[in-house]
């Protein structure tokens, strides 16, 4: 694949998670999604327990699990059918998707271009700092067109 195809990719990408960026200040991990929409429909874990099979302990043992984060993805999509819900699963990026890569590339010409720098100065043929910034940015760009296998390793 192609730098054009993986940019495209980031940028559908990063526009289906901008709406999920209004979900990450909710504050509902305290108490775990399980028991916060459970109490909210006034149900208890008994009765929970009816509607996804399971018994009322066990409802119990899963929202403590939620809680310390050991509750398993297919516990979750189990009560969400149950509750008639669908479970969303995502990761919403700080920034954006696109905004990563840059941030490495960056990162990586950096440190190119010390070492560069260091070379060159032993030399005495150092740049300009108009020409530090014009290689900087030109070496992102290569880096970003050519993103070396070690690209998310490397800086």
């Amino acid at each position: 694949m192609n730098y054009w195809d993986r940019k495209l990719m980031r940028e559908q990408m990063d526009n289906r998670l901008k709406p999920m960026k209004d979900l990450v200040g909710i504050d509902v991990a305290r108490f775990g999604w399980v028991k916060a929409i459970r109490e909210a429909l006034g149900m208890s874990a008994k009765e929970l327990g009816k509607l996804v099979g399971l018994d009322q302990s066990r409802i119990s043992r899963l929202e403590n699990a939620e809680k310390t984060g050991n509750l398993k993805l297919s516990s979750l999509h189990k009560i969400a059918k149950g509750l008639k819900m669908r479970f969303v699963y995502g990761f919403v990026p700080e920034n954006s998707l696109e905004e990563m890569v840059q941030a490495q590339a960056r990162a990586i010409a950096i440190a190119r271009m010390k070492r560069l720098h260091n070379t060159m100065s032993l030399e005495k043929q150092e740049l300009s700092a108009d020409e530090q910034q014009k290689a900087l940015r030109d070496m992102i760009e290569k880096i970003l067109v050519e993103q070396p296998r070690d690209f998310w390793s490397s800086k």
